[in-house]
Formats: structure tokens, sequence, C-alpha cells
């Protein structure tokens, strides 16, 4: 299962929400199952446990996912993740994408200005 859309559309949103091919994979897995533990997750996109684990804290840190537990009958609990509602995540999404272009429209504004080998030693630094 992997995130299928316009090419341009998934480039522009891993670029300015700053997250993954595995990040958007997990939201999109979150999208069609929530909510949804990590072991379900994992199992939905065949990716190992620890690196799901790993994008659902990234993306909690971003904001496009909650979390929430169950009491087991047995004892102890579960997490369970779930992507924000949908128009908050639009929101944060058009102020991303906004931020970013900003960005991108300074950035290439310094490269007008620069010659050939200016450019040249910006691109040996990329890493």
């Amino acid at each position: 299962m992997g995130f299928e859309c316009d090419e341009n559309l998934r480039c522009t949103l891993k670029c300015a929400l700053e997250i993954s091919c595995l990040d958007m994979e997990v939201y999109v897995a979150l999208l069609n199952k929530s909510p949804a533990t990590i072991e379900e997750i994992s199992e939905l996109i065949r990716k190992d446990k620890s690196s799901v684990y790993k994008s659902l804290q990234k993306l909690m840190e971003k904001g496009l996912v909650e979390r929430d537990y169950r009491i087991l009958r047995s004892g102890g609990y579960r997490y369970l993740y779930k992507p924000i509602p949908f128009q908050e995540f639009k929101e944060i999404m058009m102020k991303s994408i906004e931020s970013w272009s900003r960005k991108l429209m300074e950035s290439i504004a310094k490269i007008e200005k620069m010659n050939k080998n200016e450019i040249k030693t910006a691109l040996k630094s990329v890493p």
C-alpha cells in the first residue's frame, strides 16, 4: 500500500510538511483505518513497528496525528492513533504550503543574483 496521488502534490506535501514518504504512508493508512494500533498500521503498510512508531511520533509532533489509549480487560492499555479531523489537516497543509512557497520564492530570488561559481559552491555543500 502506498501513497498514490499526483506526484507533484506528493512532493509538495512532503516538502511543505517536512515529512518523509513513510510518514505519508502511515498517515494515509490512518485515513483508511482509524483508530489503529502500531501493529495494525505496521501490517497495513508492511513496515516494521519501530519505523511506524518513529513516523507516528513525528506526525504527532507536527500535529497531524492524535494518540489515545484503551484500557484492556486483561490489564494494561493499548495506544490507538488517529489522524486529526480532515478540515484541521487541510488548514495545516495550506499554511505549510504557503510558508514553504514563500521560502522557495526567497531562494529563487537569491539564486537569480548568484553567478556560476557561487551556484557551484552552494551545490557542493548540499548533503
